[in-house]
C-alpha cells in the first residue's frame, strides 16, 4: 500500500477503514502512508512487524544493543518500538516460547533517544513494490472481490 494507492482505493468509499494492515517494521516504517492515514485517524496494523526474519533487522547493532540492555530478545525490542510508535502489532508465531516473548514487552519502555535510533533504520523500501506493473491485476485475479 502506498499513499497513492490508498487515496485511489478509498476515494469513493462511503466508510473509511478504521485499520489498514500494511508491511511495516523498523526497516520500512511507512512514514508517508502514516501521514495519509492520520488524516482520518486510520490505524496502521503492521504486517511483517518483525521483518519476516530479515537478518539485517534482527541483527542490527542498535536492536541487539537494546536487547542486551533490557534483557530482552531482538523481537521484543522491535515489537516494543512498534507499540510505542502507535502501530497495531499482531506478530504470527506457532512457537510457544516466541508467543510468550511477544507478549512480554510491557515491562519496559524505550527512551526518546532509543526510539530515534531505531527510526534511523528506516530504508523506505518495502519487500515489494505494490505499484509495479501487473501487481494490481494479479491481486484482482487472485481474490474474488467482485460479483
Amino acid at each position: 500500500m502506498t499513499p497513492k494507492l490508498y487515496r485511489e482505493l478509498t476515494a469513493d468509499f462511503a466508510t473509511i477503514p478504521a485499520v489498514n494492515q500494511v508491511e511495516c517494521n523498523p526497516l520500512f516504517q511507512q512514514k508517508a502512508l502514516r501521514e495519509v492515514l492520520s488524516e482520518n485517524d486510520v490505524k496502521l496494523e503492521a504486517w511483517y512487524p518483525l521483518g519476516h526474519g530479515n537478518k539485517e533487522l534482527l541483527e542490527a547493532t542498535v536492536i541487539t544493543a537494546l536487547a542486551e540492555k533490557y534483557g530482552k530478545n531482538t523481537g521484543q525490542i522491535i515489537l516494543r518500538f512498534e507499540v510505542q510508535e502507535g502501530f497495531i502489532v499482531l506478530p504470527k508465531s506457532t512457537n510457544p516460547e516466541r508467543i510468550r516473548g511477544n507478549i512480554d514487552i510491557f515491562d519496559f519502555a524505550l527512551t526518546d533517544e532509543e526510539m530515534d535510533s531505531i527510526r534511523a533504520l528506516d530504508t523506505g523500501k518495502p519487500s515489494h513494490d505494490p505499484e509495479a506493473p501487473g501487481v494490481g491485476e494479479m491481486l484482482l485475479n487472485a481474490f474474488k472481490i467482485h460479483d
